[in-house]
């Protein structure tokens, strides 16, 4: 049989009740920054040829990081608002209507011509382009800094 007797209780309660607060400002901190890194690595690696390269930078500059705090549960979003970041994603197999529009031809047959516009008709194309997932492989690859980050954080808190 073991038994124990607490000597300064005082101390020992003012602790434990100064633990939940730790815990929540380092978790905090660990998300946020566990975010900020997971953003970093969707825009420096994947967005800059690692899975899609770059053409005009606008799906890159649109990805954003929202870290919000509720009912004692921290969540790091790392998102984007850009309409073809979902087909590039998921991928996408369908028929797309194609606007009419004008169009400039500078060549015809692979023979230079001066330059004319001519109107284009609309059309339906049908498309076919694959997965190309930047968001969930970069989720996937930081899986086990996540997991680290947070089990050192909580560790840190206990241990102060």
């Amino acid at each position: 049989m073991i038994s124990a007797c607490v000597i300064d209780d005082g101390q020992a309660l003012e602790r434990l009740r100064a633990l939940p607060e730790a815990v929540n400002s380092r978790l905090l901190r660990a998300i946020t920054q566990l975010g900020i890194e997971l953003q970093s690595n969707v825009q420096q690696d994947k967005l800059s040829g690692q899975v899609l390269r770059s053409r005009t930078g606008s799906l890159r500059s649109s990805i954003g990081l929202r870290v919000d705090q509720s009912d004692g549960a921290f969540t790091a979003s790392v998102f984007t608002d850009s309409r073809y970041a979902g087909v590039q994603e998921y991928g996408f197999a369908g028929t797309v209507s194609v606007r009419a529009s004008l169009r400039r031809v500078r060549e015809v047959f692979g023979r230079p011509i001066s330059e004319k516009t001519v109107s284009v008709r609309a059309y339906d194309r049908r498309m076919n382009l694959p997965e190309r997932s930047f968001l969930r492989s970069a989720l996937k690859d930081m899986t086990p800094a996540i997991r680290d980050g947070m089990a050192a954080a909580l560790a840190d808190a206990v241990s102060q």
